[in-house]
């Protein structure tokens, strides 16, 4: 019964890794282009740093490699750690940060510049 465990852990991990590799070589070739990941659109087509999404980018690769971490230093090979306790919350706060900036740039700030200039269409 463990073969075929083994067998398709060793499969997934060989698609992970590949996958990973094939990206990286992308990037690193410049076939995909980071140029802007953290930028957003300021008014008057400037583009500016993007807070939200500098820490969401920060928080996801923490919790990231921290859960890594747990996976290859678990002793049970048949089974995932339980992630840290408040992580999922933590990972969650920043998702609903990043999605109420977005909201900001996208719903509110138009709707302030129509009222500022009185168009109320």
């Amino acid at each position: 019964m463990h073969l075929p465990y083994r067998i398709a852990a060793c499969a997934g991990f060989i698609v992970i890794v590949g996958f990973s590799c094939v990206v990286l070589w992308r990037v690193l070739t410049g076939e995909v282009s980071l140029k802007g990941l953290l930028n957003s659109k300021a008014p008057g087509d400037r583009r500016s740093l993007s807070p939200a999404r500098l820490q969401l980018l920060i928080i996801s690769t923490v919790i990231a490699v921290g859960y890594l971490h747990a996976v290859i230093v678990s002793p049970r090979w048949n089974a995932l750690p339980r992630p840290p306790g408040g992580v999922i919350a933590v990972l969650g706060g920043s998702q609903a940060v990043y999605l109420a900036a977005k909201a900001l740039s996208f719903f509110i700030q138009p709707l302030l510049k129509n009222l500022r200039q009185g168009d109320l269409r």
